[in-house]
């Protein structure tokens, strides 16, 4: 335990021109224009011989491979272990493929040279953030903006698809953390929330830091410092504002922006590091009048600065048989063949690569035996302010639930971090007949297939999870 020091970098991560953006059907034509500036923005926090680091990054679908490595070169600059180093992704759509997401290879060279661009400037960031530390105070608070809504809707037909659904229950949770210098100016302000950033939708063809950037630019104007969105568990969550449908979706994008930037600086406003109530005493000579003064906080007190994580082997649903299997594996391949050789639309293509890709995973699955999968489960620690970092696209009644049990005081809870691995759909969320590998589904949480993943998780896997973030946070939380 020791004084907590506090140092912060940002750098612009804008992708060239003509990049693809991550997707298989919406969003994934090229980028023609740069609405907003993309960024990554590196936190390090120390406090005698530990360190770590935040890293919030305007990106979507970031390869595991990647943030491993990130993780670990971050890890190095600060003399510490990776798990001192959470790097979580807004998950904008409108931001660039990275190579390992569809292998194009009319796309593999800039993508390549964007994704060592973009790894040097983060690892510059946490460099440049390791050398401004300076003493800080930090302090938490919790607000709420309605600006979610719930998108799985059920249709006449009884399947669900992706929608929204009026009035259905949401996360409205903004938490807050502050980190000031000891003058009571803010260094950093780090606020959290669960929604996908797709107000600037699929016919906008630009690079966006959608409202997350809006919300960090409100609360850099209002209170100064550096602000970093982290992305929460929105993975059945889209704005209310519903997916861009326009070519020019700005005015969506910065009123719930503004309505979330707002909600940050209020409640950031109301938290001084710096100074606190003193006794009631009377105000001058009038012993009738009583006031509260508000005195400064001297001397540092000791922080408890500390890290944990976990990585649990997930289990999958039964794979098929090899001789089904296979047969995927050729009719996908067939369609591949069909499409690209038809010059049709480019998004039946890059549906098809998707499943080809897939149904090569597959076919290896049922060939070397059931996999497991690997999701990391990541708590970092200051005082009673907890961040838990979860490898999916968490939804947001899992964290709810880790939020409603932890033993620390403020508790974040983030999906999107350590690298996005798949949706993390709960039991209940599954079809009632179970997953079906035919089927197409319509909402994106059932389609593992975006992924890569060569069938669905069990659907006890979110359980799994919940149960080892509650006791990583009992174990940080000393018992």
């Amino acid at each position: 335990m020791s004084a907590l020091r506090a140092g912060v970098a940002r750098r612009v991560i804008n992708p060239p021109l003509g990049i693809k953006r991550p997707g298989i059907r919406l969003f994934a034509d090229p980028i023609q224009a740069i609405e907003s500036d993309l960024t990554a923005t590196v936190l390090v926090l120390a406090a005698g011989s530990s360190r770590a680091a935040i890293v919030a990054c305007d990106l979507c679908a970031i390869p595991v491979s990647v943030v491993d490595r990130l993780r670990r070169r971050i890890a190095a600059v600060l003399d510490t272990t990776a798990d001192h180093v959470l790097v979580n992704e807004s998950h904008t759509h409108s931001g660039p493929a990275l190579p390992e997401f569809i292998p194009e290879p009319e796309q593999a060279a800039v993508q390549q040279a964007y994704q060592d661009e973009m790894e040097e400037a983060v690892v510059q960031a946490a460099q440049e953030a390791q050398a401004t530390l300076r003493p800080a105070r930090i302090g938490a608070g919790w607000g709420e903006c309605g600006i979610a809504a719930y998108r799985r809707e059920r249709g006449p037909d009884g399947t669900d698809h992706l929608g929204e659904v009026p009035g259905a229950p949401t996360d409205p949770a903004v938490g807050v953390v502050r980190v000031d210098d000891l003058g009571g100016r803010p260094i950093a302000t780090l606020f959290s929330y669960g929604c996908h950033p797709v107000t600037m939708g699929p016919h906008s063809h630009v690079a966006s830091s959608d409202f997350p950037g809006v919300a960090r630019e409100v609360v850099e104007g209002a209170l100064g410092g550096t602000a970093l969105f982290l992305q929460a568990c929105g993975g059945n969550i889209n704005p209310v504002t519903g997916i861009g449908a326009e070519v020019d979706c700005r005015d969506n994008k910065d009123r719930i922006g503004a309505m979330l930037g707002a909600e940050v600086v209020k409640v950031a406003a109301g938290i001084r590091t710096h100074v606190r109530r003193g006794a009631k005493r009377p105000i001058d000579t009038l012993a009738s009048v009583s006031v509260w003064p508000w005195e400064p906080v001297r001397g540092e007190s000791e922080r408890t600065l500390a890290a944990v994580e976990r990585t649990l082997d997930l289990d999958f649903v039964e794979l098929p048989s090899p001789e089904k299997a296979q047969a995927i594996h050729g009719r996908w391949h067939r369609e591949l063949a069909e499409a690209e050789s038809a010059g049709g639309h480019h998004w039946d293509v890059a549906i098809a690569r998707r499943f080809a890709h897939w149904s090569e995973r597959l076919v290896a699955a049922v060939r070397d035996g059931a996999p497991r999968f690997p999701m990391p489960v990541q708590v970092l620690r200051v005082d009673d302010i907890a961040w838990v970092g979860i490898g999916a696209e968490v939804f947001f009644e899992t964290g709810l639930s880790i939020k409603e049990r932890s033993p620390l005081a403020h508790t974040q809870v983030l999906g999107y971090s350590a690298g996005c691995r798949c949706y993390l759909p709960r039991a209940e969320d599954y079809p009632d007949g179970g997953w079906d590998i035919d089927a197409r589904y319509a909402v994106p949480d059932l389609f593992f297939q975006a992924y890569s993943m060569p069938v669905a998780l069990r659907p006890d896997s979110a359980d799994r999870v919940t149960d080892a973030a509650l006791e990583l946070l009992r174990e940080i939380a000393g018992g």
